[in-house]
């Protein structure tokens, strides 16, 4: 069963409470605690101050707050706004603006790149807005309640600025597979009622393309309810239009959703009497979207569902039923297997089996083992080929019987992901209200660096996937019992829902668990037209897609080292490369220690990149 906001989230605060350790046992690379993430001076480079506007800008991996001082100005020139990038790929940068009194930002524009003796490059720079939200209960003891940048509305104007306050804005650079390697110039034009301040742009466009495929697999819940909810959505062609407009947002961040076909599932009919049922299995609605979504969107994943399968958590359990044949009797295997071993044959045919996972229990308790691993044997005597993903550390009960396993991040060691996969088994891991401080976090309230070095710490352990329950967590039934909503917008934290949770009753689990994504900032009521935008994202939403990024970075250094190895034996380039695949101990140490400076980051990026361009010719 998958996780819904409605499940079992609960169940995980007791398990977890070993993991709540408090930042003082946590990150010694940290070169200041969790807790000044919004005045954290370490980062940032002057760029002007003229007619009472600062204008300074700092990487994406910073979470500038709206009091935090103008860097120092430097001696010599400013340095200008510099980013690099493979082709294929996305980078960010964030352009500041603190004025001494109040004024509007009237509109931007960014002028075309170019080389220096070249023509205009088709590199795009999209601009946003870094929008706030208030933390008022802070997730864990290493945060403070203030105003957190993540929402990333699209830049509108005219834009208040307010006297004394910083007011970032987010440049994401997209470089096309058609560009030439080198340094890209342009300049970013800001019209103020104080007056226009000009930015200088750089980008060093890399040698080399990023695949088109993605290799860290992942797993994000993205449900339907929510959009159709919050986008006022009633006609089917509105809610197909919209879920495809989040599928998009998906693709272009490397990861991919539970489920691509919510309007397009697999149709299982059964026709004849008694022992001559049989299975009619149609794939028309399924294969077109399966077609754009795995073939040309490249999903590397997606949940397959299990009609008649039963499921449960570690809060209770119940068998399934299939053409009222109870779930373990004979009639029930054969129907099962009937239709099951259709969709595994019709995957392979399609090359979409290596794909296709089964989920349909969620992070059992040692009383569930003997029943998930009856399950997980029915499945495989239907189709062996399919599949099975836990929500679990391995187990000696289950072992055997796990072909994917996904447990919370605190409970993987290098030596436990080496020997599952020497036994052939693929090593997931994920997040969610937990672990807290000091792990990776998904939470607002936390340093911006966290998502993205969340899969360079997958490389650096071996892990093969990540998961998280959700991505569109806007409301809490329990908090808010419907009709209500909550505003996602202007409240940020995640409030409990679950099977202990009455309407009306509060808890936490996190500012921002299991919310990634915004819904456009307008009237949910249901009263009002439907809402045909696509989501916001947010900046926690766009460090993820940067570490999927780099995570690519090291597959295609490995892969140009395994070439190197081949054509030219041990090698002192060789050797070099070797050691650019682990990831500095100055970056993560491990699990509980990491930096929060992404600097550190960028500087190891970059020397990747380059060993790439020297193995792969260009040298």
């Amino acid at each position: 069963m998958t996780r819904a906001p409605q499940s079992n989230r609960v169940g995980l605060i007791p398990f977890l409470t070993s993991f709540l350790i408090v930042l003082s046992t946590a990150s010694v690379l940290a070169a200041v605690p969790t807790n000044d993430v919004l005045n954290d001076t370490r980062g940032g480079h002057w760029l002007a101050q003229t007619k009472g506007l600062g204008v300074w800008w700092c990487e994406g991996g910073w979470k500038v707050g709206r009091e935090r001082v103008l860097p120092a100005k430097p001696r010599g020139q400013p340095e200008p706004v510099s980013v690099s990038a493979a082709r294929g790929e996305f980078e960010p940068a964030q352009v500041v603006l603190r004025p001494e009194k109040d004024c509007d930002l009237l509109w931007a524009e960014v002028s075309p790149l170019c080389q220096r003796w070249g023509k205009a490059t088709p590199i795009t720079v999209r601009i946003d807005q870094v929008a706030y939200v208030q933390v008022t209960h802070p997730t864990d003891s290493t945060c403070v309640p203030g105003w957190y940048p993540d929402p990333l509305p699209p830049l509108s104007w005219p834009l208040a600025l307010a006297a004394g306050k910083n007011q970032p804005l987010w440049l994401t650079f997209y470089v096309p597979r058609d560009a030439k390697a080198g340094d890209y110039h342009g300049e970013l034009r800001l019209m103020t009622s104080l007056g226009v301040v000009k930015v200088p742009l750089r980008i060093h466009v890399y040698d080399f393309a990023l695949p088109e495929e993605t290799h860290l697999k992942s797993a994000l819940g993205m449900g339907s309810h929510s959009i159709n909810r919050y986008h006022n959505l009633k006609q089917q062609e509105h809610k197909q239009f919209v879920f495809e407009t989040y599928l998009s947002n998906f693709a272009e961040h490397r990861i991919s959703p539970y489920s691509f076909y919510d309007y397009a599932p697999i149709d299982i009919q059964f026709v004849g009497q008694g022992t001559n049922k049989h299975a009619q299995v149609d794939f028309a609605k399924f294969d077109q979207a399966a077609e754009r979504w795995l073939d040309q969107a490249h999903f590397n994943t997606f949940q397959l569902p299990l009609r008649g399968m039963g499921g449960g958590t570690f809060h209770s359990r119940h068998l399934g039923e299939l053409e009222g044949f109870k779930e373990g009797t004979p009639e029930f295997a054969r129907l099962f297997q009937d239709y099951l071993s259709q969709i595994e044959m019709h995957f392979e045919q399609r090359n979409w089996l290596p794909k296709a996972f089964t989920y349909w229990f969620d992070e059992p308790a040692p009383k569930d083992f003997e029943f998930v691993a009856d399950g997980m044997k029915r499945l495989k005597a239907a189709a062996p080929g399919i599949r099975r993903m836990l929500t679990v550390q391995p187990e000696p009960p289950l072992l055997g019987n796990v072909d994917i396993w996904c447990g919370l991040t605190p409970k993987w060691t290098p030596e436990l992901v080496r020997q599952r996969r020497d036994a052939g088994e693929e090593v997931w891991w994920y997040i969610c209200c937990g672990p807290q401080a000091p792990y990776i976090t998904e939470f607002i309230d936390h340093p911006g660096t966290e998502l993205r070095l969340w899969p360079w710490q997958s490389w650096q352990y071996g892990v093969q996937g990540i998961l998280i329950w959700a991505t569109l967590y806007w409301t809490s039934p329990a908090a808010f019992p419907p009709p209500k909503l909550q505003d996602p917008w202007t409240d940020p934290m995640s409030y409990k829902s679950g099977y202990d949770e009455k309407p009306g009753e509060i808890g936490y689990w996190g500012n921002g668990d299991g919310r990634f994504l915004y819904p456009p900032h307008s009237d949910a009521s249901s009263d009002q037209a439907p809402c045909l935008d696509g989501p916001v994202n947010s900046v926690r939403w766009e460090n993820l897609r940067d570490g999927m990024e780099d995570y690519e970075y090291f597959w295609l250094l490995q892969q140009a080292a395994t070439r190197e190895l081949v054509w030219h034996g041990e090698t002192e380039l060789l050797k070099q490369a070797r050691a650019l695949l682990k990831v500095p101990s100055e970056v993560s140490q491990d699990l509980t220690h990491f930096t929060t400076d992404p600097r550190l980051m960028l500087e190891h990026r970059d020397r990747v990149a380059r060993m790439i361009e020297r193995l792969q010719g260009t040298r």
